[in-house]
């Protein structure tokens, strides 16, 4: 190779698409605290080909969300915002702390980009949980956010399967807040102190240590009625739930609660026995509400709604919504 041949092959590769896309990771390295766990040393810090994060005992929960593509061209910093925080309430509602967080984010450019990361950084320090490792790409044709959670389990799980006939299904939710622009999301969450946030979701992994709680559901997009359908349907219980024991806060329309994914919201399944342990244990602070709904009984599959003494059906088993049944002594799925 001459040396004029040298000097052109370094100039073709200097300006290589697969290198020049490098250059995008400088939008989350300016973002994120570059050095998540010190204690691990240089080889802990951002940039490596993959996260070196703390061993752990126990098992480990891992829980991942795509975001509404609507949301993330209309709201990104909302959207990044969200991408942590419900990821976070996943792993709660097993009753696990989050370790970790990773992103995969594509943007049609920098300063969309900018905003979808600045909210997954408000959420990554409102909730402790550092920020490290992911993707970028900053010359998408569209705007798109994955995001993805580690945890770890200190005690007993919380499994949606683990519901029997008998329980009581208690709502827990964090009442004070207001609808976030003219979407159906509860924000309870972006203005509100995050020392108090981060005992909001420690709350759980504390009722399932106690076996105060013995199996829930994050309340998710399918709202307070969508996330029963799946208790019911993976518990393969009964699920009749009350809506005159619903406490909507003021203000709010009752089927704008059922339908509404909240920033804190669980559905409990709790033995009868343990229901005043519950309500002592949730009465540390005032936003938060906790309420028996409805009951968890034998037979087929379903969610029933009853108020004013009549009943209605909204779901049953013969019409499979997720897919994800309950399993028999086999660890195959109940027919």
């Amino acid at each position: 190779m001459t040396p004029a041949d040298l000097q052109a092959l370094t100039l073709r590769l200097r300006q290589h698409p697969g290198l020049l896309g490098k250059e995008e990771i400088q939008a989350p390295a300016r973002t994120f605290p570059p050095l998540p766990f010190p204690e691990l040393g240089p080889a802990a810090a951002l940039g490596d080909d993959a996260a070196l994060i703390p061993g752990v005992s126990g098992p480990l929960l891992l829980a991942s969300e795509g975001m509404d593509p609507q949301l993330v061209d209309d709201d990104p910093w909302f959207a990044g915002w969200s991408g942590v925080l419900v990821n976070l309430s996943d792993i709660a509602a097993m009753g696990g702390s989050p370790l970790a967080v990773v992103n995969s984010l594509w943007a049609t450019g920098e300063q969309h980009a900018e905003r979808l990361l600045a909210g997954m950084r408000f959420a990554s320090d409102t909730f402790a949980v550092p920020m490290v490792g992911g993707h970028t790409n900053l010359h998408s044709p569209y705007n798109a956010l994955s995001v993805a959670v580690l945890g770890t389990t200190p005690g007993p799980v919380l499994s949606a399967r683990a519901a029997r006939p008998g329980d009581r299904c208690h709502l827990l939710v964090n009442i004070k807040g207001h609808f976030h622009r003219h979407y159906p999301f509860w924000d309870a969450a972006t203005e509100a102190e995050p020392a108090r946030l981060r005992r909001h979701l420690a709350l759980l992994v504390e009722l399932a240590g106690a076996r105060i709680v013995h199996g829930a559901k994050d309340i998710s997009m399918g709202g307070l009625v969508g996330t029963a359908v799946m208790f019911a349907e993976a518990a393969h219980c009964r699920l009749e739930l009350d809506l005159e024991a619903l406490q909507p806060p003021g203000g709010v329309e009752l089927e704008a609660w059922l339908t509404c994914f909240p920033s804190y919201g669980y559905l409990l399944a709790v033995d009868p026995s343990q229901s005043a342990a519950l309500r002592h244990a949730t009465g540390i602070d005032p936003d938060l509400q906790c309420v028996e709904i409805g009951r968890f009984q034998s037979g087929d599959a379903e969610l029933v709604l009853s108020a004013a003494g009549a009943c209605q059906r909204v779901w049953h088993q013969q019409d499979p919504l997720t897919g994800f049944g309950a399993l028999n002594d086999l660890g195959q799925e109940h027919l």
